[in-house]
């Protein structure tokens, strides 16, 4: 069963804007048993929207489209399907209700634009799809046989009613058999050492063997067959991997289950990460259960007053050094009275390197009340995936001690 995927806007053939909707929309679609075999970004002209529709129908069993679906000039989905179905359009009293009960509901007393109207114009023929967070009603309607289904761009609008598209696809697409699929999460390794290690159980067909590496640190191998294959693969796998295994999807959720468990709590101390480690902490449900505070703690004088790195301290080692990451980490647990304390300082760039100590230079410590432990690591690229990779490293450490992986110095 053969799905295509369009993403509209100018924004996104700009590089101005990261397309995430397709990749959700892939992964929604291909969980159902679709085979996604192409994406396209598609800028705002009509007669590219047209082009890219009539192309992406013609021997499909399913089209997704995302955007132009908004009240400005620009917005020309609706347009552009209205031509390539040869339907007019009109104004459908329902899709315009929508438009009003949502200014109704958010903004009261408001008047409503009247480019808001267009966004209630639908070709003929064609079904709403309804949207509860936004005023753009989705569209659904067929081109040569092939079901349509155009959603808003706005990604939380989009994810809603995506979801609600999904309880219709065994009627738009009949036979659809979701695959069994599959998931390992595992860190601490490149994704060259894991595929010596895996050797030729990455697979392409009878199971589909993936391996995705994130910027927060993990790996995930994704496994896609039948159930008995699944399976096989799954426990072949687990055993080559087992060193580097994690329980959950990803390094931040894997640590707040494991000190959940232990009935430990952690705070953090953070310098050059700015906060990437307790952010990646709190975006994992149920952090409240272990998070307990976090201090960024940019300046030398910060770190002196409120964590006990000496100047002193600074002089002998540098502030980018694992003794002042140790004492970091030392005084954050002391001040917070956490469980475990995780400390980070480095050169973020695109300044600051000194000799010994380029752009990229992290140093970390995991504090327990048994020990300490540290140590340096070197990332590459921008500021933004410095600090987002030097966060998941910390926590990767922390894991490794929570679970004990990872045994701690003496403090």
């Amino acid at each position: 069963m053969i799905a295509r995927i369009l993403a509209i806007g100018d924004e996104l053939t700009l590089g101005r804007t990261v397309d995430t909707n397709s990749s959700h929309i892939s992964r929604f679609l291909t969980d159902r048993g679709l085979h996604v075999e192409r994406i396209q970004v598609v800028g705002d002209g009509q007669e590219g929207i047209e082009q890219a529709l009539a192309s992406a129908a013609e021997g499909a069993d399913l089209v997704v489209v995302s955007g132009g679906l908004g009240p400005t000039d620009d917005d020309r989905t609706r347009y552009a399907l209205s031509a390539v179905a040869g339907a007019a359009l009109g104004l459908r009293p329902r899709a315009w209700q929508q438009v009003r009960r949502w200014f109704t509901r958010l903004r009261p007393g408001f008047e409503i634009p009247e480019s808001n109207r267009r966004q209630a114009l639908l070709p003929r023929g064609s079904h709403i799809l309804d949207n509860d967070r936004g005023t753009a009603p989705g569209i659904l309607m067929r081109i040569a046989g092939c079901p349509v289904a155009c959603l808003p761009g706005v990604p939380h609008e989009m994810v809603a009613m995506l979801e609600r598209l999904g309880a219709r696809l065994p009627r738009l697409v009949p036979g659809l058999r979701p695959p069994t699929i599959a998931e390992l999460w595992f860190a601490g390794i490149g994704e060259s050492t894991a595929q010596e290690l895996i050797g030729d159980l990455l697979t392409e067909h009878r199971p589909q063997v993936g391996i995705t590496v994130s910027d927060l640190g993990h790996i995930t191998l994704r496994i896609v067959g039948t159930a008995t294959e699944v399976a096989a693969r799954r426990t072949a796998l687990r055993r080559c991997i087992a060193p580097y295994l994690l329980p959950k999807p990803g390094i931040a959720t894997s640590l707040v289950d494991r000190l959940a468990r232990r009935g430990w709590s952690i705070s953090a101390a953070e310098s050059c990460t700015c906060g990437q480690v307790a952010a990646q902490l709190g975006a994992v449900p149920g952090a409240s259960r272990v998070l307990r505070q976090s201090l960024v703690a940019y300046h030398p004088e910060a770190k002196r007053r409120l964590l006990g790195v000496s100047a002193a301290l600074v002089r002998r080692h540098g502030i980018v050094s694992e003794a002042v990451a140790r004492q970091m980490a030392i005084g954050a647990r002391r001040w917070s009275s956490a469980d475990v304390a995780v400390a980070t300082t480095g050169v973020a760039g695109p300044g600051g390197s000194t000799p010994g100590r380029p752009v990229g230079t992290v140093c970390l410590a995991v504090a327990v009340r048994h020990g300490v432990v540290t140590r340096t690591i070197q990332v590459s690229g921008s500021r933004e995936r410095i600090q987002r990779r030097a966060a998941g490293y910390a926590l990767l450490m922390a894991w490794e001690v929570a679970s004990g992986r990872l045994a701690p110095g003496r403090a």
